[in-house]
C-alpha cells in the first residue's frame, strides 16, 4: 500500500518574533518533520511523516514571488562588504532572498501556512540587542516581513508570541486542531531543545509550562 504523501508546512515570521520556538515545538510532534530555516528545495523531498515543515523569515530569506538566485547572493554579500568564504550569518542588509523557493511555490504545493507575530517594540528593541541592526533598520526589518505576510490571513492560521508564552498548551492545541493532528504532549520540551536561544530569554515564566515526564 502507499504511503500518504507528505503535506508540506511553512512557518514564516519576523526575526526575534518566536519562529526558532514554535519550531522546536512543531518539530517536537511525532508527525511532523521540521526544519530550521533551510533555503533550499529539501522540504519537499522530506518522507515518512504526514507534515514535512520548514520555518522562514519573511523578506530577509522569503519572499512572495521573488527567489533566491546566484546574482541575488553576490549582490547581499556585496553591499554588506562581506569577502569571507562562508558569508555572514546575519548580514545587515539583504537586498534578495535567499530561499529558492517564494511563498508562491509554498503555497502551490498545498503548504500549511502559520505565521507567528509579536509585538513590534518588543521585537525592534531584541533585534537591536542580538544583532547588529540600528533602531531604524530594525524597523524597516519588521514592517517588510509583516508586508510579506499580508494576504495570508485568510489561508494561515495565525500564533500571537504573547499567547505562545502564556498559553502554550491551548496554542499548540488549536494548531493542531488546524493542521487536523492529535496534540502531543512532548511538543512542550521544545522549549528546553530550544538550540538558537536561550531559554530564559523566550519564556516569561516556567511555571505555564506544563512538566513533561
Amino acid at each position: 500500500m502507499n504511503q500518504t504523501k507528505s503535506r508540506t508546512l511553512l512557518l514564516l515570521g519576523c526575526q526575534r518574533s518566536g519562529t526558532t520556538l514554535l519550531a522546536a515545538m512543531l518539530g517536537g510532534h511525532s508527525e511532523i518533520n521540521m526544519l530550521f530555516e533551510s533555503t533550499s528545495g529539501d522540504v519537499l523531498r522530506l518522507i515518512g511523516k504526514k507534515y514535512n515543515g520548514n520555518k522562514l523569515l519573511p523578506w530577509r530569506q522569503i519572499r512572495k514571488k521573488q527567489k533566491a538566485s546566484k546574482f541575488g547572493h553576490f549582490m547581499n554579500r556585496l553591499v554588506n562588504l562581506d569577502f569571507s568564504r562562508n558569508g555572514s550569518s546575519h548580514p545587515k542588509i539583504r537586498l534578495f532572498p535567499t530561499s529558492s523557493l517564494s511563498i508562491e511555490d509554498y503555497l502551490k504545493n498545498d503548504a500549511r501556512i502559520i505565521t507567528i507575530t509579536r509585538n513590534r517594540e518588543e521585537v525592534v528593541r531584541s533585534i537591536t540587542t542580538r544583532t547588529k541592526l540600528s533602531r531604524k533598520q530594525a524597523e524597516k526589518e519588521y514592517d517588510r516581513s509583516m508586508q510579506e505576510m499580508e494576504g495570508l490571513t485568510n489561508m494561515a492560521f495565525q500564533v500571537d508570541f504573547a499567547d505562545l508564552v502564556n498559553h502554550p498548551v491551548e496554542t499548540l492545541q488549536a494548531i493542531c486542531e488546524y493542521l487536523e493532528l492529535e496534540f502531543e504532549p512532548r511538543m512542550l520540551e521544545g522549549v528546553e531543545y530550544n538550540f538558537v536561544y536561550p531559554h530564559s530569554s523566550v519564556m516569561k515564566d516556567k511555571s505555564t509550562l506544563v512538566p513533561v515526564h
